[in-house]
């Protein structure tokens, strides 16, 4: 959403999926006029006027929604389908060293087994009465992606596998260089990018899991600006964390949706929540291709829009 630049691979000891997702300015919706550029250089505005303005602009122009969509946004089963294969299967970058480079080639399917257990680390320009929203949004959040998926995600200083960093851009690397000790896969040195942000990203995820076959998401890092305004702020939360679980593409076929580079939607909606439920269903097991995939998809699917 936001902006997305998904599931990007990377190989060292672990195989990397790279997200920056749903936090950049060149959606599907966004024109060179909401681009940002009628603001002037952001390099040259402090970021979270030029954030504040930004999310103005798009709130203008009947983007960041948080109804979930309704009698605008219809969709079905094939609908469901398309989207699901686009954001499950499929990445739309490449990483190598600090660059991103497009890749349209099919991927197998990632999920967490074991439990998610949440670290959030802030950086010291955060305030506590901000922490406490952020903390309270990331929550109910995952009560609610617990409850979608049925697996355990929490927040937890014990066996920790994922980290959502909310911090300046100054501070970023100190806070990654200290889980780099704990997560070699998210070692700043090894992947320069997660420190060096452009403005146009407002957040980005990673997930990693061993190189042995059909193995599942065993971590996960979250980096989310915290110069950004309520809304974008949300809508990061929301993304980055709901594409850690699995779902790390963006689609123009996914609507009403957060994985769509639109930056329309700022929270999860109802077509995100049976996305989830499919990619968690226990006939999906990680690893699974695509072409292995496809009839199991268009069943699940079937089965929870008649729930509906």
């Amino acid at each position: 959403m936001l902006k997305s630049i998904n599931r990007i691979r990377a190989i060292f000891s672990l195989v990397i999926f790279l997200l920056l997702s749903s936090c950049g300015d060149n959606g599907g919706f966004l024109n060179k006029k909401m681009s940002g550029e009628e603001f002037g250089d952001p390099q040259e505005t402090k970021l979270g006027k030029y954030y504040s303005r930004l999310e103005e602009r798009k709130i203008s122009l009947s983007l960041l929604r948080q109804d979930g969509g309704g009698a605008d946004t219809p969709f079905d089963v094939d609908d469901i389908v398309e989207a699901f294969e686009q954001l499950a299967f499929y990445n739309e970058y490449d990483i190598d060293k600090n660059k991103l480079l497009p890749n349209s080639n099919a991927v197998s399917l990632a999920k967490w087994k074991t439990t998610a257990n949440i670290s959030v680390r802030f950086g010291g320009s955060v305030d506590e009465k901000q922490k406490d929203k952020d903390l309270k949004e990331i929550n109910s959040l995952i009560s609610n992606l617990s409850k979608i998926t049925n697996h355990k995600i929490k927040i937890s200083q014990q066996n920790v596998n994922m980290y959502v960093v909310v911090a300046k851009q100054k501070e970023i690397k100190d806070l990654i260089s200290e889980i780099g000790l704990k997560r070699p896969e998210f070692d700043p040195n090894r992947i320069p990018i997660i420190t060096l942000l452009p403005k146009d990203i407002h957040c980005m995820a990673m997930t990693s899991m061993s190189s042995e076959p059909n193995s599942a998401i065993s971590s996960a890092l979250v980096i989310i600006r915290s110069e950004l305004p309520t809304i974008m702020r949300k809508a990061c939360i929301h993304e980055e964390i709901a594409q850690s679980l699995g779902l790390t593409n963006d689609s123009h076929f996914a609507r009403p949706s957060i994985f769509n580079d639109d930056d329309e939607f700022a929270t999860l909606t109802k077509f995100d929540e049976i996305l989830l439920q499919i990619l968690y269903d226990n006939r999906l097991y990680p690893g699974i291709s695509e072409k292995e995939a496809s009839q199991l998809v268009r069943q699940i699917a079937s089965e929870i829009n008649i729930a509906l």
